[in-house]
């Protein structure tokens, strides 16, 4: 199923971004966010076929996520059985379009365009109300994500790993889920800073959330971990292409 072959290009993408974040942590100079893992893939040999597999694979994946949205919002009768796998869907169709962007050549970079986009924000009626906002939804996630991590809630829901799945699957993607709550809460974090302060440039994606880390007494040390969990959800995420149930 090519929508398998999805969860692999999100795994790469996130052993990138953990790379690039370990050569921050140890004082590179280097982005740490999607379109800099993107990045790396469009200069790679075969670049523009491999940023053509992942548009396939990732658009495959959101649609399936779509699909199952659907399927439980009709099975159960709740639309709220439908969000997790509709919020997912949103996630993957946004990286079908970085795949896009990459592979016609519209390469942008993540933390300026955050910071454009909050600028837009910001300039609108009620803008810092409506960033505020966003800021505890994105904070929310990055708990949810970490609460997920640490119960191993997210074992056999949407496309997760069946019980039948060796145990280091389980425990890489504890560690990964976990990690990437502690990213995206920080990113959060910065939003809502943004936001009081009427600052965009507070705000910089996921690169700025994870420097901010790095910024911190012994944030070489934290983000080093951060990165070394970052790198253990895109191994899980590639493994879910093998033993993710797409049955339900």
């Amino acid at each position: 199923m090519v929508a398998r072959a999805g969860f692999v290009f999100v795994g790469l993408l996130h052993i990138l971004i953990a790379w690039l974040a370990l050569q921050v942590a140890l004082g590179g100079g280097n982005n740490a966010d999607q379109s800099s893992a993107v990045g790396q893939i469009a200069s790679a040999p075969g670049g523009p076929v491999l940023l053509w597999a992942g548009v396939i694979c990732c658009a495959a994946l959101a649609v399936w996520m779509v699909i199952d949205a659907v399927a439980k919002w009709r099975r159960e009768g709740k639309a709220t059985k439908a969000l997790g796998p509709g919020g997912t869907a949103i996630a993957y169709f946004g990286l079908t379009w970085l795949f896009v962007s990459f592979a016609l050549g519209n390469q942008k970079n993540s933390s300026q365009q955050s910071q454009q986009t909050t600028a837009n924000v910001l300039s609108i009626p009620f803008g810092p109300a409506v960033l505020f906002i966003a800021g505890l939804v994105v904070l929310g996630i990055g708990v949810y994500f970490g609460f997920r991590g640490v119960t191993r809630g997210f074992l056999n829901k949407d496309a997760q790993p069946t019980d039948s799945a060796p145990d280091w699957v389980k425990v890489v993607g504890s560690v990964g889920y976990t990690a990437k709550g502690v990213a995206v809460a920080v990113l959060g974090i910065l939003i809502l800073v943004a936001a009081v302060h009427h600052d965009p440039k507070q705000q910089s994606g996921l690169d700025g959330a994870l420097k901010s880390l790095a910024s911190q007494p012994f944030g070489g040390w934290i983000l080093g971990v951060v990165a070394l969990g970052l790198a253990c959800y895109g191994v899980y995420s590639a493994a879910r292409a093998k033993y993710g149930n797409f049955d339900q």
